[in-house]
């Protein structure tokens, strides 16, 4: 009988335990990250009252007699399966889909939970706000940007703090560059303009406005001493301006330089100069150009040289022969050297008629050679609206490009050149044009505008140049020059494609250019240099030549500017993502996850927290979706994985097995009553 009652009694106690498991886990059938628990039963130790025998020769084996004393809890083991998840979308809001747990620190030590509930506190650490412990984060992640500090573990979202500007150190470019297509005009000269509009007084400057007259954003009052003006660049074949026949590449200015004079020297040529002289009676008249000089015959040498000198606007004029000009054949020779005023050759004079009779006139021409123009035979210069504008005098592909520097010796007045000359019109007979903005190194924007055109000379076939034909800039961030040192610089030649196919082929070996353009900004000294990535060579990938429209662009660049951090997310690889005022995506964190060798060996310490135990193994750290430790979820969390259908059912197993054991109980009371009565 006591054996009936104690067995009652281990039978009332473990579904009483099995009650209170299927409670607990329905009062957390909404706690995030909840793990619920089953509870295992087991026998207790038997009684054996008679033991087993084997079987023998003449009798068979007998079973031992035993009888149980009751029930145990065998263990509550806890149900470690992933709950469902619920959107949230708050990106703070996280779940694994995995075996991973999130690592924490109460700082004393690590715990892991499923519980994805986190939020920023006020010193920017990432927590759990119904704990105050501390998301730990793994690897090197941020710390280079000063987003997380070396050496500590704790995740900080940092929101309003900046990050400085990454200038544009790559451009990428992509699509199709006609093989056949034309321009619907035909083939189109080159012209070239001016960066800078110069101003006189509000308005734009004219030829004859000076230096002088300009306003102080282009010149600087000062001393004077050997100012120059020095052009360099290239003729539309690629020559520099430096060879043959070309001179002149600096002339001198003073304040009285006007813009005509810099046109002068840019456009002159070997041409003829005509001086013609009008004679009559006691008089005669000098006429060069359009500007005339009347003179008495009896004109002394110095009135005569003064009178040449204001005609052709330029110094040292000296007149060979007589003192006075006579009747018949005398030869004057006057010389013009290189003067801030007019930069005119030697000029040699000969056979001038002047026949002192009435109503007689007499013209000749005196031929003379002026030095040859900067730009030569290949270019003509302008001013329109207060720019210089460089004009190819032919149509089709060209390499022309110009810079113009001044220098004043030991003087101090200054007077600003173009940075650069914007390439307003690509020559050629194929162009395809596009626009990037592209950031310099304090963060200013600049729209950097580009085009591919293609090389006409039959023995480069499938070539293509890209040439940079502008980039914008104001204030500090101000563009001060596109280097033009080597045509590599501002243009990147001989762009191949395969004959074949089409595809992308690299750069010409024997142009010895690289892929690359060089940009001066104002605030600093050296130049940004900026690569062009055209795709895979032999692919197609980026770049291709294919007999239809051509749809070449630039897709993308590194650059950008100052930015603050506005917003994060989870990445699935369990990257805080922030991103910033500026458009700008950095990671600037990882999450830490942990994975153990038996989960279920955790102990749970209350708050969805878990321990190690012996059992469980040791932590280890690592990587999201790495190891088997699950894919992030942002702005969603883990449901309990309690089943309520199952927990109604594990009740009804319970109070059914509680009453049973109940009853065994009570028959157990009754016949013992019943055995107490019998000696009644």
């Amino acid at each position: 009988m006591s054996f009936a009652l104690m067995a009652g009694v281990s039978g009332l106690q473990a579904h009483q335990r099995m009650l209170d498991v299927a409670g607990n886990n329905l009062a957390n059938i909404n706690t995030i990250g909840y793990k619920s628990s089953r509870i295992v039963f087991s026998e207790l130790l038997a009684q054996v009252l008679k033991k087993a025998s084997q079987p023998t020769a003449t009798i068979g084996g007998i079973n031992p007699q035993q009888i149980g004393s009751g029930v145990q809890i065998a263990g509550i083991n806890p149900d470690m399966a992933q709950g469902n998840l619920i959107n949230t979308n708050s990106p703070l809001d996280l779940a694994i889909e995995g075996e991973g747990y999130f690592v924490l620190s109460d700082g004393s030590q690590d715990l892991y939970t499923r519980a994805g509930a986190f939020a920023v506190d006020a010193k920017s650490n990432l927590v759990d706000p119904s704990t105050g412990y501390l998301v730990q984060r793994t690897g090197p992640e941020g710390v280079s940007d000063n987003f997380q500090t070396a050496g500590e573990n704790r995740i900080k979202i940092p929101y309003g703090v900046g990050i400085s500007a990454n200038a544009t150190s790559e451009i990428t470019v992509a699509g199709n560059l006609s093989a056949n297509a034309t321009l619907p005009d035909g083939t189109q000269k080159n012209i070239l303009r001016s960066d800078i509009i110069y101003k006189e007084d509000g308005s734009n400057a004219i030829g004859t406005t000076t230096i002088a007259d300009l306003d102080s954003d282009f010149y600087t009052s000062g001393t004077w001493d050997s100012a120059t003006i020095t052009f360099s660049g290239w003729k539309p074949d690629g020559t520099a301006f430096g060879d043959s026949p070309i001179t002149d590449l600096s002339m001198d200015v003073t304040e009285a330089t006007t813009f005509t004079n810099i046109l002068d020297h840019l456009n002159k040529t070997n041409e003829v100069q005509t001086l013609s002289s009008t004679a009559t009676a006691g008089t005669f008249t000098l006429t060069f150009g359009t500007a005339t000089a009347a003179l008495n015959w009896n004109a002394t040498q110095a009135q005569i040289e003064t009178a040449l000198e204001n005609l052709a606007g330029i110094t040292d004029v000296t007149v060979g022969g007589a003192a006075t000009l006579d009747a018949g054949d005398i030869t004057i020779t006057f010389s013009g050297a290189q003067t801030s005023a007019q930069d005119v050759a030697l000029l040699t004079v000969t056979d001038i008629d002047l026949v002192p009779a009435a109503s007689v006139s007499a013209a000749e021409t005196i031929k003379g050679s002026a030095t040859t123009g900067v730009l030569g035979s290949g270019a003509t210069a302008s001013l329109d609206n207060g720019r210089l504008v460089i004009t190819d005098n032919t149509a089709g592909y060209s390499k022309t490009d110009i810079k113009m520097v001044f220098a004043n010796g030991t003087g101090t007045a200054d007077v600003t050149m173009p940075g650069y000359f914007e390439i307003t019109t690509v020559g050629g007979d194929e162009v395809k044009s596009f626009n990037i903005v592209v950031y310099d190194s304090q963060g200013g924007s600049h729209v950097l505008s580009g085009a591919f055109v293609r090389n006409p000379d039959p023995a480069k076939i499938n070539l293509w140049d890209l040439v940079l034909t502008s980039i914008s800039g104001t204030g500090s961030g101000k563009v001060a020059g596109i280097d033009i040192s080597g045509l590599s610089d501002r243009r990147i030649r001989d762009i191949k494609f395969n004959g074949a196919d089409g595809a992308f082929g690299g750069l010409d070996a024997g142009t010895g250019d690289t892929a690359q353009f060089r940009v001066t900004f104002g605030h600093r000294p050296d130049a940004q240099v900026i690569t062009v990535d055209m795709g895979t060579q032999g692919q197609f990938n980026g770049l291709t030549q294919f007999a239809r429209t051509s749809t070449a662009v630039a897709k993308e660049q590194d650059g950008y500017a100052t930015g603050e951090l506005a917003s994060v997310s989870i990445s699935n690889d369990g990257y805080v993502i922030g991103t910033f005022t500026n458009g700008v995506k950095k990671n600037i964190a990882a999450l830490q996850i942990a994975l153990f060798k038996n989960p279920s060996g955790l102990e749970s310490i209350g708050s969805g927290y878990f321990a190690p135990s012996v059992n469980s193994g040791d932590a280890t750290p690592t990587y999201a979706m790495t190891s088997g430790a699950g894919t992030i979820r942002g702005g969603a969390l883990e449901k309990s994985n309690a089943d309520v259908a199952s927990l109604f059912v594990s009740m009804i197993e319970a109070q059914n097995g509680y009453h049973a054991n109940a009853r065994t109980i009570k028959v157990a009371n009754d016949m013992l009553k019943e055995l107490t009565n019998l000696i009644r």
